[in-house]
């Protein structure tokens, strides 16, 4: 099958400029309720950079800098010809964080606070190694029934 629909989204990782902490909002939005970081869907015309920028900067007031892409997350369906792809990126932010968002709640950790937080959105365990340079691509196939585990892939293959 050559042709997929598919629903384009992006996560960003933002770190305090200068700092050791990162931005993590409290969301409570149905599949992705939890702690996350900041994202959201790509608009029409739109690159998956701007997205990223954009709705980091929605989401959070801050200033965002040195945008870095990190990796990509597909979950495709067993069935149909449909996938979900999530591209990760890391930032830097400066400013005044907004303290919540028609998303959720935003506040500061450092990432340790953020690896040991329970309450965690689902899959952000295994996102995280991405943000952090440790896995290049995560892939996973579901369907109604459910999910297979998201399964890391290298650029070495």
């Amino acid at each position: 099958m050559r042709c997929e629909q598919a629903e384009l989204t992006v996560m960003v990782m933002v770190r305090e400029k200068g700092g050791e902490r990162v931005v993590v909002e409290a969301r409570n939005k149905g599949s992705w309720d939890g702690l996350i970081f900041p994202g959201g869907h790509l608009e029409k015309g739109e690159s998956f950079f701007s997205a990223a920028k954009r709705e980091a900067e929605e989401e959070t007031g801050l200033r965002i800098s040195r945008l870095r892409f990190c990796s990509m997350v597909h979950w495709a369906h067993r069935q149909r010809a449909q996938r979900y792809l999530v591209a990760l990126f890391t930032a830097e932010g400066e400013g005044e964080l907004l303290p919540a968002t028609h998303e959720g709640k935003n506040c500061w950790m450092t990432l340790a606070e953020f690896a040991a937080a329970q309450g965690k959105s689902p899959a952000m365990e295994e996102y995280l190694p991405c943000f952090l340079g440790e896995t290049d691509e995560l892939f996973a196939e579901y369907d109604e029934a459910g999910t297979d585990t998201l399964r890391p892939q290298s650029k070495v293959i």
